[in-house]
């Protein structure tokens, strides 16, 4: 005989209970690499997925944004401020507090009786869903009136 045939086994030769332990070797190699398989493809699903539930709902629910138009009706009773856009006809009501600020161009607070109809303003909100808090409103160009000359 030679040397390769002194290594190699016929399985049918081998007694039962090897049988049964190479084929249990065989599946216990089988079903990790099946389930490496499954676990890598489910990994790159959740890579593209946010860890926590509705994690990306709350992230980015919330927006700073600006609306620039001009003041149509302010209603202090009831706390809104009514602005139509500068381009087009939409109308955007936004709910405001006595605590919101009213700036000019050059930095000075008013209070919210300036804003008259008519008045062009900027209006920096956060949106968060269906619900809106104004942050900031600024008048879209100084109210000071220029002295004239006297002659």
């Amino acid at each position: 005989m030679s040397n390769l045939t002194l290594f190699r086994t016929d399985r049918s030769r081998l007694p039962r209970p090897h049988r049964r332990r190479a084929a249990l070797f065989r599946v216990a190699l089988i079903i990790p690499v099946i389930l490496l398989i499954a676990v890598a493809a489910f990994a790159q699903d959740d890579q593209d997925k946010p860890k926590l539930p509705g994690l990306d709902k709350i992230i980015s629910a919330n927006e700073h944004l600006m609306f620039t138009g001009t003041v149509k009706t302010l209603d202090e009773k009831h706390n809104f401020l009514s602005v139509s856009s500068v381009e087009g006809e939409d109308t955007e009501i936004f709910p405001i507090k006595h605590s919101t600020h009213v700036e000019t161009a050059d930095g000075f607070r008013k209070k919210l009786d300036i804003l008259s109809p008519g008045t062009r303003i900027i209006v920096y909100y956060d949106q968060r869903a269906d619900h809106r808090t104004v942050t900031n409103i600024e008048l879209y160009t100084s109210e000071t009136k220029k002295k004239e000359p006297h002659s």
